[in-house]
C-alpha cells in the first residue's frame, strides 16, 4: 500500500464529499463509527491514498490494520438494521467506555408459548 497523499483542508473535504457516496460530509470535523475496528474517526484522520490508474484516489481508516472501506463508516447516531431480523446491535456506554453488542437468536430458540408464561405475584379473589 502507498503512503497516504497529503492535501490541504480544502482539498480533502472535497475528495472526502467525491468519494464517499453513502454518507455526506458537512466538515472535516464530522465523525464516523468505524464498523471493523470500532473506533471514532473524523474526516481530518481519514487517510487520502492515490489510488491505481483506473481511480485517482481512495480512503482508508487511520486505524492500523483496518481493512474497512467508506461502506463501514457510519454516523455516530445511524442505526444499523442487520439483514436478518433475529439480530441486533445494542450500543453501551458505561465507566468503561464505549462499546457495541450484537445479540443474535438462533434459530433453535422457539417461542414461549403462552402457556409456559409464569405470572409472579397474581392473585386470585375467594
Amino acid at each position: 500500500m502507498t503512503s497516504p497523499v497529503r492535501l490541504d483542508l480544502a482539498d480533502r473535504l472535497i475528495v472526502l464529499r467525491r468519494l464517499d457516496r453513502f454518507r455526506k460530509w458537512r466538515s472535516l470535523d464530522d465523525q464516523r463509527f468505524c464498523r471493523c475496528c470500532h473506533k471514532f474517526i473524523s474526516g481530518r484522520q481519514i487517510e487520502v491514498i492515490e489510488g491505481t490508474k483506473d481511480e485517482d484516489f481512495h480512503l482508508a481508516c487511520p486505524t492500523t490494520d483496518c481493512s474497512s472501506s467508506m461502506e463501514d463508516w457510519v454516523y455516530p447516531d445511524e442505526i444499523v438494521q442487520p439483514p436478518d431480523r433475529w439480530r441486533r446491535v445494542v450500543r453501551v456506554v458505561d465507566k468503561d467506555g464505549e462499546r457495541f453488542i450484537v445479540c443474535v437468536k438462533s434459530q433453535a430458540y422457539s417461542r414461549r408459548r403462552l402457556s409456559q408464561q409464569v405470572v409472579f405475584g397474581s392473585r386470585t379473589a375467594a
